[in-house]
């Protein structure tokens, strides 16, 4: 009876507006912050948010005083006052000397919010901190609390593939809004490929007109980014703390230079890019998308190309690709055999090592860092001045094999930072549970050469802002902690509590993020055994399923769990759940991969009899197929596809409700 009437007068005071600076704050409340701070010490004493009326701040972090103004506005608080001394309950932020960069101090006491950092991003950071407090804040009152936090590594980003799907500036703005809020802090930006050059250079302008031109997909045809376009990319990006780093894939996956300057290949002739809609066997000359190593005019143009790119970003790193290069086209050209001879070169990787280190010496040239994926240091031509993007399966024996000789190393694998593969590839707590530096890797990283690691969405499947959202978040979240927090602090307990009421801050930022109902699960890896139904039923098709990927787990009532198909589906291709007692459906909705591998060109059908069907829907182009029943009685269910797929085909779940 006390402690109920206790409760009650307390939640009085909040309903009244909890005027004083001293109160106390409800029991429910946590500090739900992502990634997890170093230090904290909390109270039992709140502040209420409505107290602060002015905002101090150096004259230097003034765009602070913005991004302060622009949040609150946004979350219906009351205006803040900039001053240059404040008078009242306020929030205070002062430049100190003593915190490395990117790290804070947060003091919330009676007097307001204090906040100290020796740099903007020290600063900027903090203001996240306090963005997550405000936005989990109950009845206005946030936890009078200490803070004292750092970054565990410098480096922690997401590469964006700009090439296979073109972003808007604004989608670009929206992305760096939302990976800032979780102190992510680089943005690495794939900008060329096979499939479209996209950054505008003034030296080379058929690059931006034949090298995003698509005769059959007009729709899809001259998207690319302004040299001022990226300029004002780079430019909001410096205010939310990130840095932007471009890459320009050479010598291989060059189709976007060649289809400009076919010249700058072996064979010369005709190319064409391609876009991610265009089926295969429609794409022209896929296996010849190398330069021509022999030919000096691509040294010319490279070292061209390399130099507007400086001009346009202000980043120390300059990533040059150097991923899943052929020699095959270089073994017969006479130019690059020329080379190969002149050089004394044994193996014909070689010739890429050639490019590689005479690329990293324009580079340096213009005082900056060559950066290249993993494939740069094969044969050991990365040197101690470049840094190595580790990407390649688990990744950590070429980052051990670059540590050994010294070269810094970025931790990018496929295993927990690829995340155009599936929740089911790459789960969230498979994310969280991923450490970018193994023990063998730790006994050489004395220099702390491992700088950090980033997440990587390729596009192939990925043509929409929400998409990359849902590829995003949650599981971003888990790697922004796994990079910034320290290592024994770490718990995914307290995580998963702390990202459960972190949802409502991702709607606040208007993330489109993926409903992970198979969260506890790391990653799912089928058994020999089939696995039990979630009704009685019968599965037949006439696909192969690839290797113990049982067409049973499309029935077994788990989103983790999934089917795969051993070959590509196509028009004559069928799935078929017949039940073994009817049922009274609502809604039957179908989802099929959340990767690369999902169904797109197909109908779902339904049957009263198990044997006469009618369609009910098509499936949409993110692999999803829903139909409401309205309580119509079925007996079974049945998938046809309607098109050729390029991909094998996943399925993860058909649910009836």
């Amino acid at each position: 009876m006390k402690k109920a009437l206790i409760l009650s007068l307390f939640l009085g005071i909040l309903l009244l507006g909890c005027k004083s600076q001293n109160v106390v704050v409800s029991t429910k409340t946590t500090l739900a912050i992502i990634p997890q701070p170093k230090l904290i010490e909390t109270s039992k004493k709140g502040l209420d948010i409505k107290s602060l009326s002015e905002l101090e701040l150096p004259e230097l972090w003034r765009d602070l005083g913005g991004q302060f103004a622009e949040f609150n506005q946004k979350n219906k608080l009351q205006p803040l006052r900039i001053v240059e001394k404040a008078n009242a309950t306020a929030i205070r932020i002062k430049k100190v000397q003593n915190l490395s960069l990117e790290s804070y101090k947060l003091l919330i006491d009676k007097k307001g919010v204090l906040i100290e950092a020796s740099d903007y991003g020290g600063a900027f950071n903090a203001l996240q901190t306090w963005k997550q407090l405000v936005l989990h804040a109950e009845n206005g009152i946030v936890m009078q609390v200490k803070i004292e936090d750092q970054p565990r590594f410098n480096y922690r980003g997401l590469m964006l593939d700009c090439s296979r799907h073109f972003w808007t500036v604004n989608e670009l703005k929206e992305t760096i809004t939302q990976m800032a809020f979780f102190k992510l802090n680089k943005l690495h930006l794939h900008l060329t490929d096979n499939n479209a050059w996209r950054i505008e250079i003034k030296a080379y302008p058929k690059l931006t007109t034949a090298g995003t031109y698509y005769k059959d997909y007009p729709e899809l045809s001259d998207k690319f980014y302004t040299q001022e376009d990226l300029k004002e990319v780079v430019a909001f990006a410096g205010l939310h703390n990130i840095e932007v780093i471009p890459e320009i894939d050479i010598p291989g996956h060059a189709t976007g230079i060649l289809a400009a300057y076919p010249d700058l290949s072996c064979t010369g002739g005709e190319f064409e890019v391609y876009p991610e809609e265009m089926p295969l066997k429609d794409r022209k000359r896929t296996n010849v998308n190398m330069l021509c190593l022999g030919n000096p005019e691509v040294y010319a143009f490279s070292e061209k190309v390399i130099q507007e790119i400086v001009s346009i970003f202000p980043s120390q790193k300059i990533h040059l690709g150097g991923d899943e290069v052929p020699t095959t086209i270089w073994e017969k050209c006479t130019k690059c055999q020329k080379l190969h001879q002149q050089e004394h070169l044994k193996e014909w990787g070689e010739l890429q090592d050639y490019f590689t280190k005479r690329m990293s010496n324009v580079v340096q040239k213009l005082g900056k860092t060559m950066v290249g994926w993993d494939e740069i240091n094969e044969r050991h031509a990365a040197s101690a001045d470049d840094i190595v993007m580790v990407w390649r399966d688990y990744g950590f024996k070429q980052g051990l094999e670059a540590l050994q000789r010294n070269v810094p190393v970025i931790m990018a694998p496929q295993h927990g930072c690829y995340y155009d593969w599936g929740y089911a590839g790459n789960a969230t707590r498979k994310v969280y549970e991923w450490d970018p530096i193994s023990a063998e890797m730790e006994a050489l990283n004395k220099n702390n050469l491992v700088l950090g690691g980033q997440a990587c969405l390729w596009t192939e499947r990925v043509s929409t802002q929400n998409r990359i959202e849902e590829m995003l978040y949650p599981r971003i979240t888990a790697l922004a902690e796994v990079l910034w927090s320290p290592k024994e602090n770490r718990n995914w307990d307290s995580y998963l509590k702390r990202l459960d009421q972190s949802y409502d801050s991702m709607k606040a930022l208007g993330i489109d993020y993926y409903i992970d109902d198979a969260i506890n699960e790391t990653e799912f890896k089928p058994k020999n055994e089939k696995p039990a139904l979630v009704r009685h039923a019968w599965l037949t098709t006439n696909l192969p399923n690839h290797g113990n990927y049982h067409l049973e787990y499309i029935f077994d009532g788990k989103s983790n769990t999934f089917y795969w198909g051993s070959r590509s589906i196509g028009v004559g291709d069928w799935y078929q759940i017949k039940l073994g007692e009817p049922v009274k459906a609502t809604k039957i909705s179908v989802l099929t991969g959340d990767s690369k591998d999902y169904i797109q060109f197909a109908d779902l059908l339904i049957s009263e009899d198990g044997e006469t069907f009618e369609k009910i829907a098509a499936f949409k182009d993110d692999g999803t197929a829903t139909a409401a029943l309205q309580g119509k009685t079925i007996r079974a269910i049945r998938i046809e596809a309607t098109k050729q797929h390029s991909c094998w085909p996943v399925i993860k779940e058909i649910k009836i409700e």
